[in-house]
């Protein structure tokens, strides 16, 4: 079985961060020692922004980097259908539930200086958007002040990071969906909505002034082969720090399922980080 289909464990805390039904976190939390406090990954899960598809699949995530001594605030939020998400929504959710890093570290020993952000597919679009929010004009909808949280750096897993990119390669059999994806989260295209796409396309935020690593595999049929090299290129440019791995073998789920050989690449990359 996937990661998708696979019984998902359940966390160590569920929390709200909204009142939405939808505006909620899972936190996975190791055992801290002594006064030492626990370095922090804050993860959004993909789908496609849909509401098909939830967080629950990332808990073997959240397990995996239990065990490995960093805490995980797992992050669900509205998404385009039944959920009530896309624009602005989807948006608003993820800064909220992202700013609520600072209250869980009042109650539990997560350290604020030892914080990255990481998201799969969809999840690495608003991982690598939050990574940028600072850059939003405040006249926006989808506007919120800089978090009380500073980031160590971003990590996309087989992430839509780019989406005028993401709709200009959609191309051919394999990833003609992925317009229409974006498109379903933005409400149309950027020629309709200049103004969403400068706010909500992370592309359009740079620099992020953080390290940025992304993963992808040569197997992937949701993510256009050539956007991580793509951002590469665009955000070296403006002075940002970036890694990319293109992994052999892999598919779209493997480098979110702790199981696939995917994982070793997605550990070293997220303590690499968290240690910078």
């Amino acid at each position: 079985m996937d990661v998708l289909t696979r019984p998902a464990p359940q966390p160590d805390h569920h929390i709200a961060y909204g009142n939405d039904a939808s505006q909620f976190g899972e936190l996975w939390l190791p055992e801290a020692h002594g006064s030492a406090l626990l370095p922090l990954v804050v993860f959004f899960h993909g789908g496609w922004w849909q509401s098909s598809i939830d967080l629950r699949y990332a808990g073997h995530l959240g397990v995996a980097f239990k065990r490995d001594g960093i805490a995980c605030w797992s992050l669900e939020y509205r998404r385009v259908g039944e959920t009530g998400g896309g624009w602005p929504t989807t948006f608003q959710d993820a800064a909220h539930g992202f700013d609520f890093a600072a209250e869980l570290a009042k109650k539990y020993p997560i350290d604020t200086k030892r914080v990255i952000v990481m998201g799969h597919s969809a999840g690495g679009h608003l991982a690598f958007w939050i990574a940028g929010r600072h850059h939003i004009d405040p006249h926006s909808e989808i506007y919120q002040p800089r978090p009380q949280v500073p980031l160590r750096g971003a990590i996309s897993l087989a992430g839509a990071v780019d989406l005028r990119k993401a709709i200009e390669l959609a191309v051919g059999p394999v990833f003609a969906h992925d317009r229409e994806e974006v498109y379903s989260l933005m409400g149309g295209g950027p020629e309709k909505y200049p103004d969403r796409y400068k706010a909500g396309d992370p592309g359009e935020l740079l620099p992020f002034n953080i390290p940025q690593i992304l993963l992808q595999g040569t197997e992937d049929d949701q993510i256009p082969p050539g956007l991580p090299a793509y951002w590469a290129e665009r955000a070296k440019k403006v002075g940002d720090t970036v890694t990319v791995s293109i992994l052999r073998g892999v598919d779209h789920l493997d480098v979110s399922d702790p199981a696939s050989s995917a994982w070793p690449a997605v550990l070293q990359a997220t303590r690499q980080l968290l240690k910078s």
